[in-house]
């Protein structure tokens, strides 16, 4: 369990302090000069509003305060404008300048120091002489205290203890760096009497409205920003974005019915696929298929396949290919099963390894050989597709040839049987005439 380190105040006075129920200083007796609580007595005068109590056992001396509920610690000065910071600061100056007690010492700190409504500081504790700590009133002390004071008032940058200690390493700001340079408490109160006059200037030269208007008016604000946002934000997007690509979009169907390909392939070059109309992706992809390195034949082939009721990743397929991605073109080509499709988009994924300055020699050795792996496969495939193919087409030719073969006989055939049949009707003819000859006899 950590144990929390003693305050300056603590420190100073050699005294535990605690905050429950009030402020109490607890002090070993065999550590201070005091003989009876009689000789502090006089504490329960300074600042009467603040009730005092003073109990000393054998052992130890308890001083409990009890502030009105009006006062507030150092620390909420933090949460004031910059100047009540300033006007807490002067009060501050003031009231030590004016303390006139000889007998009553003063220690300035953040721990012994609390404020009214109206700014007004307030001490927790005095030292009394031959008493109390601290017994003597040391003037430097007690200047260097005030400074560190002020300057964590107006400054929460550092601690009071680190400007205490630290002022002259620290990277101070230029109004607590002008504090620490003063001489005296005369020249501190000059330096934050200035203070105040420039923000009292400066105040004057603002309009002040009531704090529910404010926020009234704030809200209105807020929610006209926020219905604003969307509209500047689509009208910037039409400004950079939108307007320019539909302009690209009109002058790369220009530039196609002109037949200026080269053209329509820079027009489109920044704006992605997904981001095109179908229209748009079918010109840029033909204008791909004319800049290809095709035969005039291949380019007939591949642009008779591809009209306006194609299939848009038909384009898509295109237009990675001319762009060089052949990588995407390859996953594509895929997805539809275009076995074509995907051995061209193996050939040029391999001229496009094989010209990469990024890969290394032996990478780009693995990423060829894997390519020409699939190539091989593919065109093995192929092959043994001709082949079935062809064997199909001969299976089919076999019965048309022996139909030809039985037609062939059957045309020989039929002079045979013809002869045969002129001959019999020739016999029966004459056997015909033979019968009327003899029937005239009888």
């Amino acid at each position: 369990m950590s144990v929390e380190k003693p305050t300056y105040l603590e420190k100073k006075l050699e005294a535990a302090i605690t905050k429950d129920n009030g402020y109490a200083f607890i002090f070993q007796n065999e550590k201070i000069k005091l003989d009876h609580e009689l000789e502090i007595d006089m504490i329960k005068e300074i600042d009467p509003s603040f009730n005092k109590e003073i109990i000393m056992t054998e052992d130890e001396l308890k001083i409990t305060i009890h502030p009105p509920a009006e006062y507030q610690s150092f620390q909420r000065i933090h949460s004031k404008d910059d100047r009540s910071k300033w006007l807490f600061s002067h009060h501050l100056v003031k009231r030590v300048m004016k303390h006139s007690l000889h007998r009553l010492h003063l220690i300035v700190c953040p721990e012994n120091i609390m404020f009214d409504r109206s700014l007004e500081p307030a001490f927790l504790h005095y030292g009394v002489m031959e008493s109390l700590p601290p017994y003597e009133n040391e003037e430097e002390r007690l200047l260097l205290e005030v400074k560190a004071t002020v300057a964590a008032a107006v400054d929460k940058s550092y601690t009071f203890e680190q400007y205490l200690n630290f002022h002259e390493t620290l990277k101070l700001g230029p109004d607590t760096k002008e504090i620490f340079t003063v001489k005296g408490l005369d020249d501190l109160l000059a330096l934050i009497q200035d203070h105040i006059d420039q923000l009292e200037k400066k105040d004057k030269t603002l309009v002040h409205i009531p704090n529910k208007k404010w926020k009234g008016q704030r809200y209105v604000m807020i929610g006209l920003i926020v219905c604003l946002v969307p509209a500047i934000i689509y009208t910037c997007y039409s400004i950079f974005f939108l307007q320019p690509k539909q302009e690209a979009f009109a002058e790369s169907g220009q530039s196609f019915l002109s037949n200026d390909y080269s053209q329509v392939v820079d027009a489109l070059g920044r704006y992605s696929v997904d981001e095109m109309p179908k229209v748009v992706q079918y010109e840029l992809a033909t204008s791909y298929i004319i800049n290809e390195s095709l035969t005039e034949e291949q380019k007939k082939n591949v642009q008779s396949t591809l009209t306006l009721q194609s299939d848009p990743q038909y384009y898509a397929y295109w237009i990675h290919v001319g762009r060089g991605e052949s990588e995407k073109a390859l996953d594509i080509a895929r997805s539809l099963e275009d076995r074509d499709l995907i051995m061209f988009g193996l050939l040029k994924y391999r001229k496009e390894i094989k010209a990469d300055d990024d890969l290394t020699g032996e990478e780009k050795q693995q990423k060829v050989q894997d390519i020409q792996s699939e190539i091989d496969e593919y065109m093995k495939e192929q092959k043994e597709q001709e082949q079935q193919d062809q064997q199909s087409q001969e299976t089919q030719a076999q019965p048309e040839q022996k139909a030809d073969q039985q037609d062939a006989k059957t045309q020989k055939k039929q002079p045979a049987d013809n002869k045969k049949e002129d001959k019999a009707k020739d016999a029966a003819s004459k056997k015909a005439d033979q019968q009327k000859k003899e029937s005239p006899k009888e």
